[in-house]
């Protein structure tokens, strides 16, 4: 396997200096991006395993001019940035006194014991420099069979790290997999409630990667998985899904992580308040699910129409007021994509005037500087979105 992107220029000068020029193996790359280039996918997120302790894989890369980060020494791992990949370099280990967050670490130079420590025999697949695949737990059988089997005993991967189960459904819907298996589903449900002890922002990087991943419409027809899904973020509305899917074919939208939070979790209830306590979010994505939210609440008493929509454009600029009416058509079944495609020409031409009025306008007028001012500053602008954008500036 040498005709994809892990022997890019970049790719081949890593695990080359990695590997001398001796006929033993010391570093392969492994996991997510060997399952990528067997199905003919890309990444730039690069994991490499090594026979070489870290301190030593550290002073190969600073000598070749990388950029180092060794936050996650003590696991044995390293990483590495090059122009176009990030590289994790991970020395062989065994995994020792897990207690499903934290885990000891025991180096090691065989190359069997590091893949039974990993979760999934499709993750465990190594591939080395000459592209010569390594298999030892039977992983690419698994792939080409896209089924989602745990390495050794599923309840022992689990209780090693109990994000695994969240991991296991991303996988299972990335591969349209079908928990079949009475065993597994019965250990998922003794060991779901155990989720609480994971960090909140692992939690939050698991669901970002299953919302990312195009197959995740195929929550849509699994109840196990939404169940499980609800159960640890309080996301519900899934069937909105069903007019993402119109938004994506029609459209070819493809709606970010952060917009189809909204409109799986803005509904009558008050889970946005718990989840953004939850979870650790970038202040900007607050900020966009608190926008939102705030719309929707103002929906409750006013009809969706050209007159919000361009208060929202004046407000929050186009970008958000497009994404609103895309978390509008999702929730309103009586909205097609013909109104759909009406509102969004709409915005996209519309162009905001000027607000006619200043604070200085207002004082020759006689209002003192201050909290009144203010209050008469946001009334008229208020009155003047209301009136299509016209004010007749005598009356004032």
């Amino acid at each position: 396997m040498k005709k994809t992107f892990l022997f890019s220029k970049e790719n081949k000068k890593i695990i080359s200096i990695l590997n001398p020029s001796s006929q033993k193996v010391h570093t392969q790359f492994v996991g997510g991006c060997v399952r990528k280039a067997l199905e003919g996918e890309l990444t730039t997120d690069i994991d490499l395993a090594t026979t070489y302790k870290p301190q030593i894989v550290k002073k190969i890369l600073l000598k070749n001019k990388y950029k180092v980060l060794d936050l996650a020494i003590k696991y044995g791992s390293i990483t590495a940035l090059s122009k176009n990949y990030k590289y994790e370099i991970t020395s062989l280990r065994k995994d020792i006194n897990s207690d499903g967050r934290h885990t000891e670490i025991k180096l090691t130079k065989n190359w069997l014991e590091d893949s039974l420590r990993r979760d999934f025999t499709i993750n465990a697949i190594y591939c080395d420099k000459s592209g010569k695949i390594f298999d030892p737990v039977n992983g690419l059988k698994d792939l080409k069979n896209k089924k989602i089997n745990f390495i050794g005993n599923p309840e022992s991967r689990i209780k090693e790290d109990y994000l695994r189960i969240i991991r296991f459904i991303r996988f299972s819907l990335v591969y349209n997999y079908n928990i079949n298996d009475r065993n597994i589903i019965k250990i998922i449900n003794k060991n779901i409630k155990f989720l609480k002890l994971i960090s909140r922002e692992r939690l939050f990087i698991e669901l970002k990667k299953i919302l990312e991943n195009q197959n995740f419409f195929n929550i849509i027809n699994n109840n196990y998985f939404k169940n499980i899904i609800h159960k640890v973020y309080k996301l519900k509305f899934f069937n909105r899904l069903n007019k993402v899917k119109v938004l994506n074919k029609k459209l070819r939208l493809n709606l970010g992580y952060i917009q189809l939070i909204s409109i799986l979790l803005i509904g009558k209830d008050k889970t946005i308040s718990h989840f953004l306590r939850e979870f650790k979010l970038s202040n900007k994505d607050k900020h966009y699910l608190n926008l939102i939210c705030k719309e929707f609440k103002i929906l409750k008493k006013k009809p969706y129409n050209y007159q919000i929509i361009k208060r929202q454009i004046y407000f929050y600029k186009k970008d958000l007021a497009l994404d609103f009416l895309n978390f509008i058509f999702c929730l309103k079944k009586e909205m097609n994509i013909n109104t759909l495609k009406k509102y969004r020409k709409f915005i996209k031409r519309f162009k905001v005037p000027r607000f006619p009025i200043t604070g200085n306008f207002l004082m020759k007028k006689g209002f003192k500087q201050g909290l009144e001012l203010g209050k008469k500053l946001d009334f008229l602008k208020n009155y003047w979105i209301k009136n299509n954008f016209k004010l007749n500036l005598k009356n004032i």
